[in-house]
């Protein structure tokens, strides 16, 4: 009997917006998750909506190109407040879906309580809760990275732990 090894995945992780979009990219070996990058796109608020959606699809390009992942996992929207934020927001996801499957990727989504479940193993955790498991699970040395950055590197996180699971 022979033992084949599998590749695993590379993964991109995104938390959508259309003022911020968190993005961060990993893998998983075989006892650890590495990460390859992580950042920010950053639209400017005077800027044409549609403007912003077509920087969000240039840059996010980039990241793909550079990166090479097959999977996009992306965070569920979950809005109880403002409609209007929740639309625009809504349509940079539909934006970065697109692009990522135009690119090849298979799209995974993780709503926020599976997410933190699987960050901090509390489906309710607070930022902080998040923030400081993030940063220990993935031996992230850096103190100042952006929240959606974190929120992006939860979702791969969740992404190489628990793939194809949701709660709700």
């Amino acid at each position: 009997m022979s033992h084949v090894k599998t590749k695993s995945p590379v993964v991109l992780g995104i938390d959508p917006g259309y003022d911020r979009v968190g993005w961060a990219v990993g893998k998983k070996n075989s006892n650890s998750i590495d990460v390859l990058g992580y950042g920010l796109i950053q639209t400017k608020a005077s800027d044409d909506l549609f403007l912003r959606y077509q920087q969000i699809q240039q840059e996010l390009v980039q990241v793909i190109e550079k990166h090479k992942p097959s999977i996009c996992a992306i965070e569920k929207l979950f809005f109880s407040k403002n409609k209007t934020t929740a639309l625009k927001v809504s349509e940079a996801r539909g934006v970065i879906i697109i692009t990522a499957i135009q690119h090849g990727l298979t799209i995974q989504e993780y709503g926020p309580n599976t997410i933190k479940l699987a960050v901090t193993g509390h489906g309710a955790a607070d930022k902080q809760a998040v923030t400081k498991m993030v940063k220990m699970q993935l031996k992230l040395k850096e103190d100042k990275i952006n929240d959606d950055a974190i929120d992006a590197l939860a979702v791969v996180l969740t992404a190489c732990l628990v793939p194809n699971f949701d709660i709700v």
